[in-house]
């Protein structure tokens, strides 16, 4: 697992069912409720996302975090088995209630390591993008800048190798979804979620 540090929001209009992956989800942090506003206001806190997708009123800041999560793969969304194709975004995944706790237990596990997975090539770029600006410059004082961010990014290349080292085929090709040549996904606008 990756460990108890990370919120995972559960939201379904259906108590027993927010109560039920709460007590599977014992491992983290988790924001449960059953509340559409509510979870509204959770969305940008939570590091991964379980939500049933007839729970939100989907307005276009509501309908933009989620395609968000839905693009980075750190939303899954909770569906009946007659709706399970029917959510209103192109990609993300899809649990089908009844769900069974290993695989709640799985899909939340891999919503954060795709999260940190983000997380860190976010760090690692800005880090990087702060080492050329000093390099450009020229300044021989930046020498022991540059060398403190060099060994900044190897720790974090590091710790990429090691995520990386568990991710599955599902996992790469959620990482790599929206740089196929061609193929972007592109964003929605808020009048097509209506």
């Amino acid at each position: 697992m990756v460990g108890n540090a990370n919120t995972v929001l559960v939201a379904d209009d259906d108590p027993a069912v927010v109560d039920q992956l709460r007590s599977w989800l014992d491992d983290y942090r988790v924001e449960a409720t059953t509340d559409g506003d509510e979870t509204i206001a959770c969305l940008e806190t939570a590091d991964a996302v379980v939500v049933d997708h007839d729970l939100l009123p989907v307005s276009g800041a509501v309908a933009a975090e989620l395609e968000h999560r839905a693009t980075t793969q750190t939303l899954a969304f909770l569906c009946e088995q007659t709706d399970a194709h029917h959510h209103p975004f192109s990609i993300g995944n899809t649990l089908v209630k009844p769900v069974e706790k290993d695989t709640v237990v799985e899909t939340v596990d891999r919503l954060l390591r795709r999260a940190r997975y983000d997380e860190l090539i976010a760090e690692c770029t800005t880090l990087a993008t702060k080492r050329g600006a000093l390099e450009a410059g020229g300044d021989t004082a930046s020498d022991a800048r540059s060398e403190t961010l060099q060994r900044d990014l190897d720790e974090l290349f590091t710790e990429l190798d090691d995520l990386v080292g568990t991710f599955d085929s599902d996992d790469f090709r959620a990482a790599f979804a929206t740089c196929e040549f061609g193929t972007a996904i592109q964003p929605r606008r808020a009048s097509e979620y209506s």
